[in-house]
């Protein structure tokens, strides 16, 4: 026993040095991410007796698994770069200013309606690539634009991206889905309103619990209400994406009756704002924008277009899957005895998030020619996608090293072993503790539920607990943990212009990570009592 303990602490190594060096140290996300790489080979290697050719494939699985977010990242900061050379990112900022002067109601439309509903239809960072810049174009703080879509997609992220989280997570325990299901829509239900909140506190402390606390309020309880219906009638699939459409009608149409009606039963905040809140300095819009709002959307409208096509017209997904590239990884046994499955994994080209928003970036430009609006600078466009997607794919590859070389030497399983046995009946308010570590080190909740979900599963029945809130529990942190996940901090900060500075954009969105996540940890003790 004395030995696994002294194993379980040099397991927490390499995520000390990461984290350390992201909040304390304040290092660039590459430095840290390759420290935290280093660390985790030395201590693989000598502690828990890896040998090199596992090394070699757990490292072989990292760059694998980094083509999920690295297409992602590329394809973000190119539909980006197009958009803002044509001038309608300025355009739909100017556009938003018009539909409402609210800073609060702006946050709550695009920070987390817009947010959630890109969450539901393609998951896997695309909200915080596409909506951060929005936000700069507003005319918000670079620090505040990267961190606010990171809280206000969270909620969404277990059953968005068509659901694939939660299908993980339903594959390796083998719960009743319905159940599962309804447990998961309940518990980030109540995230859903608490984001929402979250995202105007981030702006402007307390003020909008008083001036802005009903349309809060109104769109949080919307979004988790249509989730919740959705996934309890057995429509998991489409839970987060209705949501998210529920949630821009209901934004966009308090903004609208916030114009006309100020304040109408406290329901809305007073129009105009009043004077002394916090704003993000910008200068005063002029009378019209460079474009119309329904032209300068059209980049966002079409990846609308496009997401909804291939998710939900299985002919359409039928065509864009059917190239899949397919890579095997064998069975490996570490010196210890740490066991690792082989498996398969499998990489649609023209099917990815990543895809879509090439799409997406190809029909804007052929759609802007056609309409006889500004091209882009394409010098200007590569130059800047470039500089900002070099240090972004570097922390990308080394993060996902780090998180592949713990999971085939035994490190991930042994920490998580250990941290059940020190808490014992406590257990279910660490459950969603140990989905968000799951998330941090993996990158995005569906990793964390394989590697965690079935042992939250057992835990739970030996303690002789109900698994189905305990794994319910971990997905909820898991989701909760891309508040704070450096690989999606990481394209936070490449979109608007802050690479290198992950450890300030965490330091905004951990506390309300932490706040939340144990929040559902309060509820599983109080569940499972």
């Amino acid at each position: 026993m004395p030995a696994e303990w002294w194993r379980v602490g040099a397991a927490a190594l390499p995520l000390i040095a990461l984290l350390v060096g992201l909040l304390i140290l304040r290092w660039p996300g590459v430095r840290a991410g390759l420290v935290a790489l280093v660390a985790t080979l030395v201590l693989a290697a000598t502690v828990f007796a890896t040998s090199p050719g596992i090394l070699a494939v757990a490292l072989w699985r990292a760059a694998a698994l980094s083509l999920n977010v690295l297409y992602i990242v590329w394809a973000a900061l190119l539909l980006y770069q197009v958009t803002d050379s044509t001038g309608a990112i300025k355009s739909i900022g100017d556009a938003v200013a018009h539909l409402t002067e609210d800073h609060i109601l702006q946050l709550l439309i695009i920070g987390f309606a817009f947010s959630s509903f890109l969450q539901g239809v393609a998951g896997f960072g695309v909200p915080v690539a596409v909506t951060a810049p929005l936000l700069i174009g507003l005319g918000f703080d670079p620090l505040e634009a990267a961190a606010i879509p990171l809280v206000g997609h969270a909620w969404a992220v277990t059953m968005g991206a068509l659901a694939s989280a939660f299908q993980a997570l339903l594959a390796v325990t083998g719960l009743p889905a319905q159940a599962l299901a309804t447990w998961i829509a309940i518990l980030l239900g109540l995230a859903s309103v608490a984001t929402g909140f979250a995202v105007a506190h981030i702006h402007a402390g307390l003020r909008p619990f008083r001036r802005a606390f009903g349309a809060t309020l109104t769109l949080g309880v919307a979004m988790g209400a249509t989730q919740l219906v959705l996934a309890f009638t057995r429509h998991w699939v489409i839970a987060s994406f209705a949501a998210g459409m529920v949630g821009l009608a209901v934004s966009m149409g308090l903004a609208k009756l916030a114009r006309r009606r100020a304040g109408y039963f406290g329901l809305l905040p007073a129009w105009p704002p009043p004077e002394g809140r916090r704003e993000p300095p910008r200068p005063a819009p002029a009378a019209a924008p460079e474009m119309p709002f329904r032209i300068a959307f059209l980049p966002y409208y079409l990846l609308i277009v496009v997401v909804t096509l291939v998710g939900l017209v299985p002919p359409v997904a039928g065509l864009v899957d059917g190239w899949m590239v397919s890579i095997a990884f064998p069975r490996t046994a570490t010196g210890l005895g740490w066991i690792t499955a082989g498996d398969r994994f499998q990489f649609p080209p023209l099917g990815h998030p990543g895809a879509l928003l090439l799409y997406t970036t190809m029909m804007t430009v052929v759609a802007f020619r056609l309409l006889r609006r500004r091209p882009p600078e394409w010098r200007t466009v590569w130059r800047e996608s470039t500089a900002q997607g070099i240090p972004t794919s570097i922390t990308i590859l080394a993060l996902a090293g780090v998180a592949m070389v713990m999971t085939y030497s035994g490190m991930t399983f042994l920490l998580a072993r250990g941290l059940t046995r020190l808490v014992g009946p406590l257990f279910p308010f660490l459950s969603p503790f140990l989905g968000m570590l799951g998330t941090i080190i993996t990158g995005n909740n569906t990793n964390s539920n394989v590697l965690f979900g079935v042992l939250q599963r057992d835990a739970a029945r030996l303690l002789q607990l109900d698994p189905v809130p305990m794994a319910a529990l971990q997905t909820a942190g898991g989701a909760l943990g891309s508040m704070v996940a450096p690989a999606k901090v990481v394209l936070a900060t490449a979109t608007t212009g802050l690479a290198g500075q992950e450890g300030r954009v965490i330091r905004i969105t951990l506390p309300y990570a932490i706040v939340l996540t144990a929040l559902m940890g309060i509820i599983g003790l109080l569940v499972q009592l």
